[in-house]
């Protein structure tokens, strides 16, 4: 007997772009494409953003929720009211503020849920504290999905149940729609000489600050330092690397529609995160088949070996320096790592498998009355 089709809500307070966005897309045009039934929930204080845009061009059909800042009842009566408009099979939480308004609305309703975490990256105490709130408010869903182990372990030392908590790592297409190196370095306005690509948000816990240290130690090689998105500490940023003599050598291009797209106008991807889930960026440039330097922190290692990519240990910008200097220099043994990356993607991060795994969750945490009735 086939199954019959799922009503999803995917609920978020989305950013303008973001690994989160890209996943909660992702899963939603692709079940959608399964013949499951797909709506999103996008919490906003403005009456629309990139990621809304995107999304409704993809075919998706999104709700937007006006929520001011601080103002919290609004987005509890939106979401209650989009649960009592159809039959909802599946309330689908992402981001701490989703996580700790929506999943009890979902459960005053009897409506199962399902929450993604998406990875930790608080860096300050306020951060922590939500944090801290989020893992609590989790523990209300029907299921967790943790999308690496060391988010996992921290949600089982938490509290949270080893039972309800499922590890489902991230995924992405490996049939990549990246644009060929030449036509990516026009789009980018990029010069000649060696190229590093480095894209997400200017904030501490990604570490583009320590991103720039390692840069300032490859002042001696042909070489531009390209940070593509934006956030917070973009005016420090700006600053410390005039600071450091290197300004001629770094451009910030700000938030780019499609990034991943052009991923192939660098000769290295860097990350240099201080901490992480299972960054989205990494598999973008797996799919690409661009060569990877990446801290090894989070979900990073479970995603990549030393025979994918060079790792090298957070917070130690000559560590860094030193292995992008290598890839730069060594661009045989580099591009060997990269296919063997993409390889490894097409084994272990597909998406066909991925929204399989979600659809089973989906499916498992049903009432016993409606499974009965399939």
């Amino acid at each position: 007997m086939t199954a019959r089709p799922l009503a999803i809500l995917h609920v978020l307070a989305p950013a303008d772009v973001g690994g989160l966005e890209t996943v909660v897309r992702t899963l939603a045009t692709g079940h959608s494409a399964m013949g499951h039934s797909v709506e999103i929930a996008a919490v906003l204080d403005v009456a629309s953003n990139p990621f809304v845009e995107e999304a409704r061009d993809a075919g998706l059909t999104v709700h937007v929720i006006d929520s001011p800042p601080r103002s919290f009842l609004p987005e509890r009566r939106g979401i209650r009211a989009l649960l009592a408009r159809r039959s909802t099979d599946v309330m689908h939480s992402h981001g701490y503020r989703s996580d700790i308004l929506d999943i009890g609305v979902a459960r005053g309703m009897r409506v199962p849920s399902v929450t993604t975490l998406h990875g930790f990256s608080a860096t300050d105490r306020k951060a922590r504290a939500y944090e801290w709130i989020q893992m609590r408010a989790a523990r209300r869903a029907s299921a967790i999905v943790a999308v690496s182990t060391n988010v996992a372990d921290k949600l089982i030392r938490s509290g949270a149940r080893p039972e309800s908590v499922h590890m489902i790592r991230n995924a992405i297409a490996s049939a990549s729609s990246s644009t060929d190196a030449p036509a990516a370095r026009d789009r980018l306005e990029l010069g000649a000489g060696l190229q590093i690509g480095w894209i997400g948000r200017l904030s501490s816990e990604k570490g583009p600050d320590v991103m720039l240290e390692a840069m300032a130690q490859l002042a001696d090689l042909d070489v531009t330092l390209s940070f593509i998105g934006d956030g917070p500490d973009r005016t420090a940023l700006t600053q410390r690397a005039e600071q450091l003599g290197i300004a001629q050598h770094v451009r910030f291009h700000g938030r780019i529609r499609d990034a991943a797209s052009f991923l192939r106008a660098f000769d290295v991807v860097a990350l240099s995160s201080r901490t992480e889930g299972t960054p989205m960026v990494i598999l973008e440039a797996m799919s690409a088949g661009v060569p990877i330097v990446a801290t090894r922190v989070g979900g990073v290692p479970d995603m990549l070996s030393s025979h994918e990519a060079l790792l090298v240990p957070s917070e130690d910008p000559t560590a860094l320096a030193g292995a992008i200097r290598s890839a730069l220099t060594e661009p045989a043994a580099s591009a060997e790592r990269a296919s063997r990356a993409h390889a490894r993607l097409i084994a272990e991060f597909d998406t066909h498998a991925w929204l399989a795994q979600y659809e089973t969750l989906y499916r498992s945490i049903q009432p016993a009355i409606a499974t009965a009735n399939r």
